[in-house]
């Protein structure tokens, strides 16, 4: 049951930067903005490493909660 809302919830958090993110970083792509693009890839990094790090934070704490009910 965990690892179903572990899945939906990287299902939807990745939907998410996709849409806002990368999206934006397309556009500047597209318009051939370089320093803008370069902006945006340095946005999208920190939105991916602060979403595996909330995952990570999600795991740790449904690992002691599961540790919490065995005991």
């Amino acid at each position: 049951m965990i690892s179903l809302d572990i899945e939906s919830w990287a299902l939807t958090r990745a939907h998410h930067i996709v849409l806002n993110e990368g999206l934006n970083l397309a556009k500047a792509a597209q318009d051939l903005d370089r320093k803008r693009s370069r902006t945006l890839v340095y946005e999208l990094q920190k939105v991916i490493a602060a979403a595996i790090l909330e995952a990570h934070a999600a795991s740790l704490n449904s690992d002691r909660q599961l540790a919490a009910q065995e005991t």
